[in-house]
Formats: C-alpha cells, sequence, structure tokens
C-alpha cells in the first residue's frame, strides 16, 4: 500500500472484503455487546473457550459480508453503459417497451428489459419497476380466457426477484395463479405451451422459492428435447426444427434446477445434448443465424446459456455481439438499418456484460 493511502480509499474485493469488515465492525460489535451487558459478561460460560458474545459478533459480521458479496455478484459497474443506457431510453416515459406495433406495450420485452438492467447500478429504473411490477398486473391473463398465461408470469415473478421490486402479495397471488396450471407430472395445463412458458416459469418460480414445483416443471421441461438435442418453440407439429433461443432458455432453466428433484442424471443429460445442438449449429465459432440472417437475440441467448453451463462467457461470441453495436449504443439487427433495435437490445444486454439470467440470482 501506498505510504499515506487509507486502506478504506482502495477498492474491494472479495478475498480482501471479509478481514476488513472484522477489522472494522468487529471490535465495535463486541464492544457493543460488552457495554450492553455491562458486569454479567463475565458469568457468561464459554463456548469451546470463545466467548458467545464474540461468536455472535462474528456471526453477525460474516452475514454481512455475505450480503455484501451476494450484491456486489448480481449488480457491477457496466462494460457497456452507453448500451445499458440507450435500453434505458428506450422505455416510453420510462414505463415500458413499445412493441412491433406502435402504440402497443411490449410486456415480456419490458420485463425482460428491467430484469436485465437489474444488473447495473447506474441506471435508474423505479418508473419501469412501478408500472410492470408495483401495480395489479392484469395484463399477465388472457383477455380471450382469463387464464394466466404462463411464461408471461414466470418472467414476472423472476424480474421482480432480480430487481427487488415491494410487491410480495401480488408475487404470492401470481404464484397461487400459476400453481394451478401445474399437473403432478409437471406439464402445464393451458393451450399449447412452449419451450418459452415452462423455462420462464421455471426461472421465475425458483427465484421466488418455489423450488420443488420449478424442479417439477424443469423434469417435463427435459422430455420435450428434440432427437437433435435441441428444443423447439412448442412440442407441435407447425415447430419443426429446434431454435437456437428455444434452446437456449431451456439450457438456463434446466441449469438452475438440475440438482433438484428425482431427475437430476436426466437433466444433465439434457442439458448436454442442448449444448451440443448449439455447439453444432454455431457459426464461425461466434455467432447463429436464422431465416437466412444472423440471429442477434439467438447469439445472446445461447452466450447467456454457455455462461449459465460453464460459467464464462464465449469470448468469440461476445466479441461479435459487441460489433453490432451502432452508433447509439443499442445492439443492432437485421431488421433494423444503421441503429440500435430495442428488442435485441432487451435481450442481449445482459450477454453483452458477460452474464446470464442465472447471474442475476447469484448462481
Amino acid at each position: 500500500m501506498e505510504s499515506g493511502k487509507n486502506i478504506l480509499d482502495e477498492p474491494l474485493s472479495i478475498q480482501r472484503m471479509l478481514p476488513r469488515v472484522f477489522l472494522i465492525f468487529g471490535p465495535r460489535l463486541c464492544a457493543h455487546f460488552a457495554h450492553a451487558k455491562g458486569s454479567k459478561m463475565n458469568k457468561i460460560k464459554k463456548i469451546g473457550g470463545f466467548n458467545p458474545v464474540v461468536i455472535i459478533a462474528t456471526s453477525i459480521v460474516v452475514a454481512v459480508v455475505a450480503a455484501i458479496v451476494f450484491f456486489n455478484s448480481t449488480q457491477s459497474k457496466a462494460q457497456y453503459p452507453e448500451t445499458a443506457q440507450f435500453l434505458s431510453a428506450q422505455f416510453v416515459n420510462g414505463q415500458y417497451l413499445e412493441g412491433f406495433s406502435p402504440g402497443t406495450t411490449a410486456y415480456g420485452f419490458s420485463l425482460e428489459a428491467v430484469a436485465q438492467l437489474s444488473a447495473s447500478s447506474e441506471l435508474d429504473i423505479s418508473k419501469a419497476k412501478e408500472f410492470l411490477l408495483g401495480t395489479e398486473p392484469t395484463y399477465l391473463f388472457s383477455e380471450e380466457t382469463g387464464e394466466i398465461i404462463a411464461g408471461l408470469a414466470g418472467t414476472y415473478l423472476f424480474a421482480s426477484k432480480v430487481t427487488r421490486a415491494d410487491n410480495k402479495a401480488i408475487t404470492d397471488s401470481v404464484i397461487e395463479s400459476v400453481v394451478k396450471l401445474v399437473n403432478s407430472d409437471g406439464s402445464l395445463e393451458t393451450l399449447s405451451p412452449s419451450t418459452f412458458d415452462y423455462s420462464w416459469l421455471i426461472l421465475g418460480l425458483y427465484s421466488q422459492d418455489e423450488k420443488d414445483l420449478a424442479a417439477t416443471i424443469a423434469s417435463k421441461l427435459s422430455s420435450l428435447a428434440r432427437q437433435d438435442g435441441g428444443f423447439g418453440f412448442d412440442s407441435s407439429e407447425i415447430t419443426e426444427t429446434s431454435s437456437t433461443d428455444a434452446t437456449a432458455i431451456a439450457i438456463m432453466a434446466l441449469e438452475l434446477t438440475k440438482d433438484l428433484g428425482a431427475s437430476v442424471s436426466a437433466n444433465q443429460s439434457a442439458i448436454d445434448s442442448a449444448l451440443a445442438y448449439l455447439d453444432s449449429t454455431m457459426v464461425d465459432q461466434s455467432h447463429f443465424v436464422a431465416y437466412d440472417a444472423v440471429d442477434v437475440n439467438g447469439t445472446a441467448y445461447a452466450l447467456m446459456a454457455y455462461v449459465a453451463a460453464t460459467g464464462e462467457p464465449n469470448d468469440a461470441m461476445q466479441s461479435f455481439l459487441a460489433s453490432y453495436i451502432q452508433s447509439d449504443g443499442g445492439l443492432g439487427s437485421p431488421w433494423v438499418e444503421n441503429a440500435g433495435d430495442r428488442i435485441a437490445t432487451a435481450q442481449g444486454y445482459l450477454a453483452l456484460e458477460g452474464k446470464s439470467y442465472l447471474s442475476l440470482l447469484g448462481k
């Protein structure tokens, strides 16, 4: 350390944080307890040679450090702040992303966007949180049937958790509605459930500590893999092939729950096969294509899947995505010329940062 430099002025790292917190707070906590107990401290029986007050103080310090480490692992300084700022600026009145049709609200993409932006500590997403998560989410229910939309509900639950929304009563109500859709084998009692319905429901339920139910749904999801190892949009005859984005979101959901329930080996096998599918369909070891064009969204999802499964981002894929950043900071796509695409950016920002949806849960 340089002469005259205060230790508290140095940047913190996880390795150095623990002893520093002990140094600062340990004596203060012990002194506090000693002052509170006064002469009674001498009468406290030691446990294994240690004063129980010291043990209590140490436990509190460890808990504080654990909370700090978790917070820092899910929220950090952005590598691509201009992309985060672009995405934040796309919210209409700071509340939602507009859909493909002018004047419509893209609730699913909006929820993904606030979830992804929660990885940055530098942006104010409070208006979007209030609009999307702070009031009764009637948009989660079908206008035709009144039934809750499984995948959208899962995205809502996930976004509520990672943005630390203060909406427990609402999330409890959403979970109650979702539970009614889940059969005992994990299948969903809804019309043509998609891979995204299953995957987002798993991510959302797991994030809300409904892990057993998430594991049950995951066992069903793993059985929906196609012969090539990938996942299609759904299991209907209309969906004839696997797709990058469906396979990637399934990998993240299965990776999150792979050690839960009775289908551990089946889930791991499904993950391995799905990763092999991605490996075999990747172009130039850096990206994916769909409909004869670069699939920016799919590439971003696949990058998140690799991060979730291996713990490390694929440098070539991350560099490829970064090459699509436009002058306005947004991620471009084949469908938007010379400008950022708000939808591609809503699904791709987190991958640019080398993170996955599991990263937002501290995984």
